[in-house]
């Protein structure tokens, strides 16, 4: 447990009046009508189809963004999980305990994106003990595991398709044991009844969304036929979900009816478990070359507690989650490197929109170079975010905005000690944020990586498929790789769940799914709400960019118009893609005395609250 040590800053979140004030000079009619004039009238760029880089790209965009404010607000990716998360808090329900009301009812509701079989990390603020503290479940590989199980017998990598599916793919599910253990250190309400909402939509079943449907459809595109359990439940008669007819889970319901009467611990040993591990080595008949799981793969997880990655920055001290995750060190250090460049005031230059691209591009460069399991020694986290380093990052960023970004070396260290990896996919995750009324919080990231993760199903589970988030090629150049894959060990992420602070106190809270865009998608709001001081639904509606080796992606209808002509993003050596971007922000925001909430319209994000 690590007990928050901020320091005493100055306030730079305007009024609510100012905010709002702020909100309709830039809303104005005449200046809305001109900018989507201006968006009709920009010249093609090459537009990006649903690919490996976007696989949660088919999302249904809602036209409004969903806010909510007061003493408890909930913000999840999905209607029925907001409505389960606030019945909870409104029971006298703590944070946690309306976390993992939400995160059982994604497990239904939304399993292309989450669920029991995958991982996720947890920022959690202690309101009574003024502490601040990271949970983390992500998954890990099995005892099995070898660094080249995702490669063929001529060592070169599987394909994308292939590696999603694969069993080797499968890591160890850490989130059930996150949610058990942060339940019995803070949970108000029993177990218990945390899970009857889910299992209540699994047994008794619900209207399927939009989004889960064309999830389906996408799922099948990847490639589905190598589950039979799968396509009997997402794709009856090979079809995918039908509009307007319950959809049920009765596999899931009995699991969780077992974890809700013997606790989470029931995932991990005894007859559930042993399941688990049985429905997981049968794969075998689609994959011989699998070597399974063995019991004490599943008896031997354990959630690692772990102290949050802090940096005073933009007046306000933010707080995220360390290794494995690289999200968490990538919007701290882009934060960083735009406080060195300056010039990032004004959202209405275009040169504050290649300021942002250029930071996040070079912070990428460092975290996918260097952020491994700690378990195999620290990661320079310090010194990658030290103010010389970052100085001379940001100098070199300047001189040369053309040049591909390459990992820098940061103080203390003389050499290069690892290979260095191609970039690779990380897909398929959903966030929640939620604040109790004695100002708890819970911000929370969660997923099973590609849609529908390996699309292979286990007692009624989507199985994740996160060990892809290993580097495929365990030796680059000679070199061994910092991101291999190797037994026990947790593969890099790029979640990065983020809570901020003014006074000591927390003031915004936020995450993203996105896999390797989340912290751009961060860092975008971020600057927003804590730079331009946008209110909440601003700050979440606004467009979002990704850099992307030699492309620059900038968003293609997004909730809310441009504040400049987007084509003006010509950073140098860098081509311009438009397309829609899948983010799913939750953001809370405390302005007075009341908290506020904005969610994501580009997925059903829906933010609920009690007065």
């Amino acid at each position: 447990m690590v007990r928050s040590c901020n320091r005493s800053l100055p306030t730079t979140l305007s009024s609510a009046g100012a905010r709002l004030g702020w909100s309709l000079f830039r809303s104005r009619p005449t200046l809305m009508i001109g900018a989507l004039l201006l968006l009709l009238s920009l010249s093609p760029v090459s537009a990006a189809p649903v690919s490996r880089d976007d696989p949660e790209q088919a999302d249904t965009r809602k036209s409004r963004i969903s806010t909510a404010a007061g003493s408890a607000v909930v913000v999840t990716a999905n209607p029925l999980a907001s409505k389960a998360a606030l019945n909870v808090l409104a029971s006298g329900g703590h944070a946690v305990d309306a976390l993992v009301a939400a995160q059982a009812v994604l497990a239904v509701a939304e399993p292309q994106s989450s669920g029991l079989g995958g991982g996720g990390f947890l920022l959690h603020w202690d309101a009574r003990r003024q502490a601040l503290e990271v949970f983390d479940g992500r998954e890990t590989a099995p005892e099995r595991s070898r660094s080249d199980d995702l490669l063929k017998p001529s060592g070169d990598p599987l394909s994308y398709r292939a590696a999603t599916r694969n069993p080797d793919a499968i890591g160890i599910p850490g989130t059930v044991a996150l949610l058990w253990e942060a339940h019995q250190q803070m949970g108000q309400r029993p177990w218990s009844s945390t899970l009857q909402p889910a299992i209540r939509l699994a047994r008794e079943g619900f209207l399927p969304s939009p989004r889960l449907r064309s999830s389906v459809a996408l799922a099948q595109r990847l490639g589905a036929t190598h589950n039979l359990a799968f396509q009997q439940l997402y794709l009856p008669g090979g079809k995918p979900l039908p509009a307007g007819r319950l959809f049920r889970n009765p596999a899931l319901a009995r699991t969780l009816e077992t974890l809700a009467q013997h606790g989470g611990r029931a995932f991990y040993e005894g007859p559930l478990a042993q399941r688990i591990q049985s429905g997981v080595n049968a794969l075998t008949a689609q994959a011989p070359n699998f070597k399974g799981w063995s019991a004490n793969d599943l008896a031997s997880y354990a959630v690692v507690r772990r102290s949050p990655l802090c940096r005073v920055l933009m007046k306000h001290r933010v707080c995220t989650v360390p290794p494995p995750s690289s999200g968490g060190l990538a919007v701290l250090q882009t934060l960083a490197l735009l406080e060195a460049t300056g010039g990032f005031n004004d959202p209405d230059n275009p040169q504050s929109w290649r300021d942002l691209a250029l930071a996040e591009s070079w912070a990428d460069a460092d975290r996918l170079y260097w952020v491994h399991d700690p378990i195999d020694g620290s990661v320079p986290t310090q010194g990658l975010l030290n103010p010389s380093y970052v100085q001379a990052r940001a100098q070199a960023m300047q001189a040369s905005p053309g040049r591909l970004p390459q990992p820098g070396l940061p103080p203390g260290l003389k050499r290069f000690p690892f290979g260095r990896p191609g970039p690779g996919p990380e897909l398929g995750t959903s966030h929640v944020t939620i604040v109790d009324g004695a100002g708890n919080i819970a911000s929370y990231t969660t997923t099973v990586e590609t849609v529908f993760g390996s699309r292979n199903l286990v007692e009624g589970m989507v199985m994740n498929n996160q060990l892809t988030d290993f580097d495929w090629r365990p030796v680059v150049g000679g070199l061994a790789v910092a991101n291999r894959r190797r037994p026990g060990r947790r593969p890099v992420s790029s979640m990065a769940p983020t809570i901020v602070f003014n006074n000591q106190q927390p003031v915004l809270a936020l995450g993203s799914p996105g896999g390797k865009r989340i912290p751009h998608f961060i860092s975008r709001v971020l600057l927003a709400a804590l730079q331009w001081a946008e209110p909440p639904k601003r700050s979440v509606g606004l467009p979002l960019l990704s850099p992307q080796g030699d492309s620059l992606v900038i968003e293609k209808d997004p909730p809310l118009p441009w504040p400049i002509n987007p084509n003006q993003l010509n950073v140098p050596g860098r081509k311009l893609r438009s397309q829609t971007l899948g983010s799913g922000i939750g953001l809370l925001q405390r302005i007075g005395d009341r908290w506020h909430g904005a969610a994501d319209p580009r997925r059903e994000g829906t933010a609920l609250a009690l007065p």
